[in-house]
C-alpha cells in the first residue's frame, strides 16, 4: 500500500468506508462528481415504490406520480415488464426488490435467497431474478431480516454484484443488525440506506407524520430516502405531496442520483481535510 492510500484509509476511518472504495470513487473524483445541474446546497430526497409488479391498476398509478420517484420490483412479478416499461419510458429508475429470508421464515415468493442454499443455488437465483427485471439500475432487499445480518452470505451476493453487474444497493434496512450496506460499500458497489419507511402505518396521519419527518432529515443532513408502497392512501398522498416540495425548496431526485450526491459531499470533506 503507498503512502497515498494508506492516508485516505486512515482519514476516512470514521465513515467506515473501505480503502477498495475510496481508491475507485476517491482517487477517481470524476467519476462521482454529480451531474453539473446538481445544486448541494438544495435538500434533495428520493423515494422508492417497493412491491411493484402484482397489481397493475395500482402500478400504473404509482408510474404516474409525478417528479424523479424510482420503482422497485418483484422478480417474476406478472406485471413487471409491462410496468417497468412504462417507468422507463417516463425516465424514471426501476430497481430489483430482491427476496430474502427473514426472521419469521415470511413466504419470500419467486427468487427467494435463503442461508440453506447452496452457493451455486444462491447465485443461479439472484442472476435469474435479475434478468426478469427490464432496465434495472439497482436492487433492494425485500424482508430479509435474517440474510442481511449473514457476513458470509452478504458477502458473496455483493462479491457477485460487483464482478457481473453494474448495479447499486439500497439496504432497506430490514434490522438494525444489516451488514448489507458495509459490505456492499467494501465491495465497491454504489450503495446507501432506507432513512424513513413512510407507510408501514396504513393512515393518513401517520402517513403525513412520516414524510414531515423526511424533510426535515433532508433539511438537516442534505439528503434523505424513504421507501413507500403503492398503496391506496399512499399513492393519494404522493400525488398531492409531490408538488408542493419545490415551494420548501426540497428536490425529488432519482436514487442513484442521491448516492452521487452523497458520495460527492463526502468527497468535499476529503479534499478539504487533507489540503
Amino acid at each position: 500500500m503507498n503512502i497515498r492510500n494508506q492516508l485516505i484509509q486512515n482519514r476516512f476511518r470514521s465513515f467506515g468506508i473501505s480503502l477498495l472504495l475510496l481508491v475507485s470513487q476517491v482517487s477517481q473524483a470524476d467519476q462521482i462528481l454529480p451531474p453539473p445541474d446538481f445544486d448541494l446546497s438544495q435538500p434533495a430526497i428520493s423515494i422508492i415504490i417497493d412491491d411493484m409488479g402484482y397489481r397493475l391498476q395500482s402500478g400504473n398509478r404509482a408510474i404516474n406520480l409525478p417528479g424523479a420517484v424510482t420503482y422497485s420490483f418483484l422478480p417474476y412479478s406478472p406485471h413487471v415488464k409491462a410496468l417497468s416499461k412504462l417507468a422507463h419510458d417516463k425516465n424514471k429508475e426501476v430497481m430489483l426488490h430482491l427476496p430474502m429470508e427473514s426472521e419469521n421464515n415470511n413466504k419470500l415468493g419467486p427468487g427467494g435467497l435463503t442461508e440453506c442454499m447452496t452457493e451455486k443455488k444462491f447465485i443461479n437465483v439472484l442472476e435469474s431474478s435479475i434478468k426478469s427485471i427490464p432496465y434495472i439500475k439497482g436492487f433492494n432487499n425485500h424482508m430479509g431480516s435474517l440474510l442481511t445480518k449473514s457476513n458470509i452470505w452478504m458477502t458473496r451476493l455483493m462479491q457477485e454484484i460487483a464482478v457481473d453487474n453494474r448495479l447499486y444497493f439500497v439496504d432497506s434496512k430490514t434490522t438494525k443488525d444489516s451488514v448489507a450496506l458495509k459490505i456492499a460499500r467494501e465491495e465497491g458497489i454504489q450503495s446507501i440506506q432506507r432513512d424513513i419507511f413512510i407507510d408501514h402505518e396504513e393512515t393518513d396521519v401517520f402517513i403525513r407524520q412520516q414524510l414531515k419527518k423526511l424533510i426535515r432529515k433532508a433539511k438537516r443532513e442534505g439528503t434523505a430516502l424513504a421507501i413507500a408502497h403503492p398503496k391506496k392512501e399512499t399513492l393519494a398522498i404522493l400525488e398531492n405531496w409531490i408538488p408542493l416540495l419545490h415551494s420548501q425548496g426540497i428536490r425529488l431526485v432519482p436514487v442513484s442520483s442521491l448516492i452521487q450526491m452523497q458520495q460527492q459531499k463526502k468527497y468535499a470533506l476529503w479534499k478539504k481535510n487533507i489540503q
